[in-house]
């Protein structure tokens, strides 16, 4: 049976990877009149090379009068976007205790400092724009470091309010006027990583190999 539904779901996935039109958004929905349930912006883990750390939408169709579900229809999604959802959400969930990516549990290497990060990323043909946040911090001054490919920055000293703090980073004028910290254009070479410290140098949380949209 395992195996049978393994074959199923990598047959509709790979189906998918043809499909263009995006049908499914939002948060994971079931409606009991039609009964389905679309879940959309699923990771794939574990099946094979060719669809693993895939992002998909699916819709799932209810059988008879159980809970049981089978795939019906999937469709690619954007990794990046998806990436940025997921991590959106687990930086905001207070409740959330993360065992394998420091968005949701802090820096792993200094799991005293307890801090949580969401980094933020977008690159276009003229632009490049990164927003590090973090919370769940001690009172304090804090600087953020980014990097990507061989490209270096850090910012400003910023003070806490409450315990988050936020820095930007971006090559508009307008925004390095307005207080983000100045980067070149083609600052963002595919993925950012990203700590904050404290004015100790402390790592407090840490983010790595994070996907940019590219617009």
């Amino acid at each position: 049976m395992y195996k049978s539904n393994s074959l199923l779901l990598s047959v509709a996935l790979l189906t998918g990877l043809a499909v263009a039109e995006d049908r499914i958004s939002g948060v994971a929905e079931v409606d009991f009149t039609t009964n389905k349930l679309k879940i959309p912006c699923v990771e794939v883990k574990n099946l094979n090379d060719k669809l693993n750390g895939k992002f998909f939408d699916a819709e799932l169709q209810r059988q008879d009068d159980s809970l049981t579900f089978v795939v019906e229809l999937t469709q690619p999604e954007d990794s990046a976007t998806c990436r940025q959802v997921a991590d959106f959400s687990k930086f905001n969930d207070d409740d959330f205790v993360d065992d394998s990516r420091s968005q949701g549990g802090g820096n792993p290497a200094n799991p005293a400092g307890g801090g949580k990060i969401l980094v933020v990323c977008e690159r276009r043909e003229n632009r490049s724009k990164v927003s590090v946040n973090g919370n769940n911090l001690a009172s304090g001054a804090y600087i953020a470091v980014i990097s990507s490919g061989t490209n270096n920055a850090t910012s400003d000293l910023k003070q806490t309010v409450g315990d988050e703090v936020e820095f930007d980073f971006d090559s508009a004028l307008d925004d390095i006027a307005s207080g983000a910290t100045a980067i070149p254009t083609g600052f963002i070479q595919g993925q950012v990583d990203a700590e904050i410290r404290d004015d100790s140098g402390n790592v407090v949380a840490v983010a790595q190999s994070v996907p940019c949209r590219n617009k």
